[in-house]
């Protein structure tokens, strides 16, 4: 592939990336037009939010395997189709339910998305350069989170709530036309069933532990509490053990949950990407009812991060690629770690200068950690397996974020207003020591190829029996494992 083409190719892919973080955030501004529009509560406008990110988090897995099943650049478009339809039933919704049910089409669309990025750099940009590649990925994502705030805002302002969503139409439109001209055909396994027990269970499993972490500080989906949502992931999770011993192919391939370095990833992008977005659940709460700031100087205070993330994930994910992920990995966790103390060390008199030094350190290390952490686990997936592969990943990314804004919400919620000030601290020291924690986990899991083999034997290995396997299935005249081009 020519580089022209290539830069093309990681557009598509990249709007992809932004347009599902984009939708997001976006919407946060929107929220109290929307409430006062349907003469809901505030609180319960918080739904708007958080039914995205549930609903984006339990169907990513069904989600990777249907891609792996039917063709990923299919699946990708199929996103774009998803996305515009639940952009434009949430913009002309009559009722609250109607605009809900637009936020869960948009979700699906968006999981699809978020996912099928990650699949597509994996199928189609060489390995040599997949660091980078995601590197592009991680600081497009980093550009929506920051800019979705503001962006709707002025959406708002100049056309009300409903254009937050109209806005997504045109970019799915983009979407769609640029994958059709830039993406290669992907190659569809007709041999890749569909697990619908394991589906429908893993589905609600992260329904349950979702909406429950959502509903911590105060029930988000109605008058739900959390400790029902709980029971429920319980409760699936123990019929889901059964039922994925005796599936022919389960949902979650069990090549990958036999990669401990795969499963190390996807801990370390679970707890990393929780530790980021508590600064994102704290930041605005705290500055403008505790410290009386303005919203736009807090929405301000995000910018470090986001220019610390920018600055380093294309670094970080070169050095990936060279073969230096467990120095680039274990360093990034180390230094948000240092960011995350200064904030906390800045909270109780809000010492700018610290606690923009300390935040833009928490971008910069996770901008190093980001890139290079995640195209090492993705390469170590079969080929047939990069859709659930990704899927995971990207699960693993929405689990962090739920699980930081939710458990950060709550503690924010029973500390009160009187001792904002000592949850912030407390909050930001957590987090601080949870990127050590990440730091340790990357130390061990890229360990020199000496002690631990490479990624890349690994993958050839898995590939090597895969075409094996291919050429049996062809000797013996079976046809049940023909690939077709999408």
């Amino acid at each position: 592939m020519n580089p022209a083409r290539r830069s093309w190719l990681v557009g598509a892919i990249a709007l992809g990336a932004f347009v599902g973080m984009l939708d997001a955030t976006i919407v946060a501004v929107a929220l109290d037009p929307i409430t006062r529009h349907f003469a809901l509560p505030l609180a319960s406008g918080q739904e708007v939010i958080a039914i995205y990110l549930v609903v984006v988090m339990a169907t990513l897995p069904t989600i990777g395997r249907l891609s792996d099943r039917f063709g990923r650049r299919r699946a990708y478009i199929g996103g774009f189709v998803l996305f515009g339809v639940g952009s434009v039933l949430a913009a002309t919704a009559p009722s609250y339910a109607i605009l809900l049910v637009g936020r869960m089409v948009q979700a699906v669309g968006g999981g699809v998305l978020m996912a099928g990025s990650l699949a597509l750099i994996a199928e189609h940009v060489p390995r040599r350069r997949t660091g980078r590649s995601v590197a592009v990925m991680v600081t497009t994502q980093a550009i929506a989170g920051l800019i979705g705030p503001p962006l709707g805002g002025v959406l708002v302002a100049i056309g009300g709530w409903q254009a937050v969503f109209w806005a997504g139409l045109p970019l799915a439109v983009v979407g769609i036309v640029l994958t059709i001209t830039a993406v290669p055909a992907s190659t569809a396994h007709r041999d890749s069933s569909i697990d619908i027990p394991g589906a429908v269970l893993l589905s609600a499993i992260f329904l349950g532990v979702g909406a429950g972490i959502s509903s911590l500080a105060a029930p988000v989906f109605g008058q739900v509490p959390a400790i029902a949502w709980f029971s429920i992931a319980w409760i699936a999770l123990l019929l889901l053990v059964p039922a994925e011993m005796i599936a022919r192919r389960p949902l979650v391939d069990r090549r990958l949950l036999g990669q401990s370095r795969f499963m190390s990833a996807l801990i370390a992008t679970l707890l990393s990407t929780g530790t980021l977005m508590s600064c994102f659940a704290i930041l605005p709460f705290w500055l403008e009812q505790a410290h009386g700031v303005t919203p736009v100087v807090a929405g301000l205070a995000f910018l470090p991060i986001g220019i610390g993330v920018g600055a380093t994930s294309r670094a970080g994910g070169r050095l990936g690629d060279a073969g230096r992920t467990g120095l680039v990995t274990t360093a990034g966790m180390v230094m948000a770690a240092v960011g995350f103390l200064l904030a906390g060390l800045a909270t109780h008199h809000v010492v700018w200068p610290l606690l923009l030094v300390g935040l833009f350190l928490v971008g910069c290390g996770n901008g190093f950690f980001s890139s290079p952490n995640t195209s090492a686990a993705i390469r170590l997936a079969p080929r047939d397996a990069l859709g659930g592969a990704a899927a995971l990943l990207s699960a693993a990314r929405n689990a962090g974020v739920i699980t930081g804004l939710g458990i950060t919400g709550a503690i924010y919620t029973a500390a009160g207003l009187a001792n904002a000030d000592g949850a912030a601290a407390t909050i930001f020291w957590g987090a601080a020591v949870l990127c050590l924690v990440v730091a340790a986990i990357a130390a061990v899991t890229y360990r020199p190829a000496s002690e631990v083999p490479d990624s890349h034997a690994t993958e050839a290995a898995l590939d090597g029996r895969a075409v094996g396997a291919r050429l049996s299935t062809a000797a013996a005249g079976d046809s049940s494992g023909v690939k077709v081009n999408d």
